[in-house]
């Protein structure tokens, strides 16, 4: 498939390098003469330097010859322009980043649909990251988690402790709790596996857990032996992430949580305080420490950064690491700052830039792919999946399908009921496929599932 990405930041390079891996045609448009230049030498894709909002450079993109149009650039109002002119060129798929809240609503002003605009779907960056912290804080014991198929199933990495029941249990032989798969294994020295029966696990392991959402919680405990519970969330920054997870938590339904929201800017904070009904809004100075009010951050079950500044998130969370916060979320732009956190003992820190990349991935892929989900170590993906009809593997046992080392179906949910497949399951078509794979074999899926 041939694909025309107009933006070559973090979002745009993130997209072209996973796709062009994965074989497909990849052309980026950026303005920037000093970022195609980079992007030229980074990676081996056709890079044209010119202003995207131009019919003109789109057409030396050959946009008239592309499946997609993805429009990433840093400002809304192009990037709707973009997918418009893509759709006027008969693009059959185009996808907008739409960052402020406004420009959404702006849509709906108009009168006309996003079909009738030209625009497919729109990703908000801001409000993903914000609903990735949430899903956190909800299973704070989890280092990453997923949702598939509405909720009913979840998948959970989590570390292995000393004290856990499994270390002497081979997977064939462990006793989890019946709706669940072991589907992933990261050892400690950085060795990432789809483990077989015969495997065990050890301590520091990190392990991938997938299954029934209702069965999940039980099935971590037994590898972490640990049960945080978060009740006081303290927010660091006001802007659009801190705003929008605020509201999340508001909301909520089923739990009350005490949240607390730390903002520089006293125009802000007013503003804050205006628009959020329950959340505690404080002003914080930065040169004067109470940015990091050490007995705040302590009282807190859970801290969440998400200043917009690397440096800053990285202070306040190696600070609540030493002061004994259990959950900590951090927002990183740079991925360059990853490794400190590993160095703190950090694990959970969120980057708005690679969610935004994969949560337009999954329309890139060929069939009908419901949910792509990327872990944060980059060995591997979790694909949920409609098997159609006619298609390679569709009426075929598990066993018989032959799928390549690296690819295990974790969960299949047919007719509303969570199953995990053995081998001699049959795959019909119609089912639901949670499917893990690592990243290396992951291409090979549309050849059994399209």
């Amino acid at each position: 498939m041939h694909v025309v990405i107009v933006g070559g930041g973090r979002v745009g390079r993130e997209l072209a390098a996973n796709l062009s891996d994965k074989q497909q045609t990849v052309v980026i448009v950026e303005k920037d003469p000093e970022i195609a230049e980079r992007l030229k030498k980074k990676l081996d894709i056709m890079v044209v330097n010119d202003d995207g909002a131009n019919m003109a450079t789109l057409e030396k993109a050959g946009i008239r010859n592309a499946g997609i149009c993805i429009a990433v650039t840093q400002i809304d109002e192009l990037n709707l322009m973009v997918c418009m002119m893509a759709d006027r060129a008969g693009v059959p798929t185009t996808i907008a980043r739409v960052r402020n809240p406004e420009s959404h609503t702006n849509i709906a002003d108009t009168g006309f649909s996003k079909d009738e605009i030209g625009v497919d779907y729109v990703i908000n960056p801001e409000r993903e990251l914000a609903l990735e912290i949430s899903k956190r804080i909800h299973y704070p014991d989890a280092s990453e988690i997923e949702y598939f198929a509405g909720g009913k199933v979840m998948m959970v990495a989590t570390t292995v402790t000393e004290d856990a029941e499994m270390i002497s249990y081979n997977l064939r032989e462990m006793p989890l709790p019946q709706g669940c798969i072991i589907v992933g294994i990261k050892r400690s020295d950085g060795t990432f596996m789809v483990p077989s029966g015969d495997d065990t696990v050890k301590v520091d392991d990190k392990v991938y857990l997938i299954g029934n959402a209702n069965v999940m919680r039980k099935a971590s405990w037994l590898l972490h032996h640990k049960e945080t519970i978060v009740k006081n969330v303290l927010i660091l920054g006001g802007d659009t992430v801190g705003y929008t997870l605020a509201s999340i938590l508001e909301n909520n339904p089923e739990r009350k949580f005490k949240v607390k929201l730390v903002e520089q800017d006293e125009q802000r904070c007013e503003e804050l305080n205006r628009k959020l009904t329950k959340t505690m809004v404080l002003q914080g100075h930065s040169n004067e420490l109470a940015y990091f009010n050490q007995e705040e951050i302590a009282e807190a079950d859970a801290l969440i950064t998400v200043t917009g500044d690397d440096r800053t998130n990285i202070v306040a969370a190696v600070m609540a690491e030493k002061l004994g916060v259990d959950k900590i979320i951090a927002e990183i732009s740079n991925n360059e700052y990853a490794y400190i956190y590993n160095t703190a003992g950090i694990e959970n820190y969120v980057n708005s830039h690679l969610i935004t990349a994969y949560k337009i991935l999954r329309f890139t892929r060929k069939g009908d792919v419901l949910a792509l989900s990327h872990l944060k170590e980059d060995n591997a993906e979790l694909v949920e999946l409609v098997v159609p009809g006619q298609c390679r593997a569709a009426g075929l046992k598990v066993k018989d399908a032959r799928f390549p080392r690296g690819m295990l179906i974790g969960t299949i949910v047919r007719n509303g009921e969570v199953i995990v497949p053995y081998g001699d399951t049959v795959l019909q078509p119609g089912d639901n496929l949670i499917i893990f794979t690592l990243t290396s074999v992951s291409r090979k899926l549309e050849s059994y599932f399209c």
